[in-house]
């Protein structure tokens, strides 16, 4: 089975252009010669990256960056796609089209592990939610079926502090 993997950390090679970055994850991924460039291309502009691909990565925003991990994982057209955090600290234009994007993909058959610590994210974007406190899972299902069973919370962040309290954790 092929996974692909987006970590919360980005993992690009700031003195490395966009392309060279993807030549370099696709040779990772296996991908010989130039079969990786029509993926490369499909999501530099589904992503709206493709004018950028000369660019060093170090003169991109954090959202372009998250942009380009999420394009290094998709290269090789995994079956599942590991993503960490894919959304931290990006502005709201690039948060929106990487979430239209991984729905589009989930929709082509692709299986989405997403973690996150934004409750919103997973409410509205994730089938199926694993609430996850000090290494087990103390709740999973729906979001609708997890909020239907706590009638108390309105929104899974209420359900989460609910589960795991308001204690801070440092």
């Amino acid at each position: 089975m092929l996974c692909g993997t987006v970590p919360q950390e980005i993992a690009l090679y700031e003195k490395l252009t966009v392309w060279e970055n993807l030549r370099f994850f696709a040779g990772a991924y296996g991908i010989s010669g130039n079969k990786w460039k029509p993926e490369a291309e499909f999501w530099l502009h589904r992503l709206g990256l493709y004018d950028r691909r000369k660019e060093k990565m170090n003169r991109f925003s954090g959202g372009m960056k998250r942009r380009v991990n999420l394009i290094a994982a998709l290269l090789h057209k995994p079956k599942v796609l590991f993503l960490d955090e894919p959304t931290v600290g990006i502005d709201v234009q690039s948060k929106n089209i990487v979430i239209e994007q991984l729905r589009e993909i989930n929709k082509s058959g692709v299986t989405i592990v997403y973690t996150s610590h934004h409750m919103d994210e997973a409410e509205h974007f994730c089938t199926r939610v694993s609430i996850i406190d000090l290494g087990k899972i103390i709740a999973q299902g729906s979001p609708k079926e997890l909020l239907q069973k706590n009638p108390d919370c309105n929104r899974l962040e209420d359900l989460f502090l609910k589960l795991t309290g308001k204690k801070l954790r440092d």
